[in-house]
């Protein structure tokens, strides 16, 4: 094979992918429109399918059941995440996390129908690949909290992923907390900072 061939074909490649994300991200947003519509539980995969204009079949090809529907924005974060952590590199840990969550809690603020309709069908299915991405996010930002010791920048007695894992009880906390308010149009980044700094108090403590 030429490298024109090799060259050429790898462009068709990624061609393809590009396009299947973005069917994937169509039959996401046609079927929110929908559940905001009709309810989540009075649509079916048919009828998002054929709202989409494509096959029944072609849905399983990008989501195995209809609940995996509300799993898409789960997923997306964690590539949002990162490409999040890029951007705030330089900047200083406690800073860096602040920015980082901002960023990722002003999705569910320009969504904020689906934040109620993903929230309730989550916790009521319960899915394991929600866990998945839970653990990413944790896991992630675990490998901040090290970077930061390791560069100095906090001196804490406790353990990386502790300080992980409640960061991100108090994210779900946050989104929750909000989701349920009787003024969702509120911001939703000051009920995290408030929280936040009590927890990094305590973290900054020797």
């Amino acid at each position: 094979m030429s490298d024109y061939d090799h060259f050429y074909g790898g462009e068709v490649c990624l061609l393809r992918e590009e396009r299947k994300k973005e069917l994937k991200k169509q039959i996401f947003l046609k079927s929110i429109k929908l559940f905001k519509e009709y309810g989540y539980d009075n649509v079916t995969v048919e009828k998002i399918a054929s709202s989409c204009g494509i096959a029944k079949g072609t849905f399983f090809n990008y989501f195995p059941k209809k609940e995996h529907l509300l799993l898409y924005l789960g997923n997306s974060q964690n590539d949002f995440l990162c490409e999040i952590i890029q951007k705030y590199q330089n900047v200083k840990i406690k800073q860096k996390l602040l920015l980082i969550f901002k960023d990722l809690l002003s999705v569910y603020l320009e969504n904020s129908d689906l934040l109620k309709i993903t929230l309730s069908e989550t916790i009521r299915s319960a899915l394991k690949d929600e866990s998945r991405n839970i653990n990413l996010f944790t896991e992630t930002l675990t490998a901040l909290m090290e970077e930061a010791k390791t560069n100095k920048e906090i001196n804490t007695r406790f353990e990386s992923r502790v300080i992980a894992s409640v960061l991100v009880g108090i994210y779900f906390n946050t989104l929750i907390n909000w989701s349920v308010s009787q003024d969702i149009s509120d911001n939703i980044f000051p009920i995290f900072r408030e929280q936040f700094e009590m927890i990094w108090e305590g973290v900054e403590q020797e």
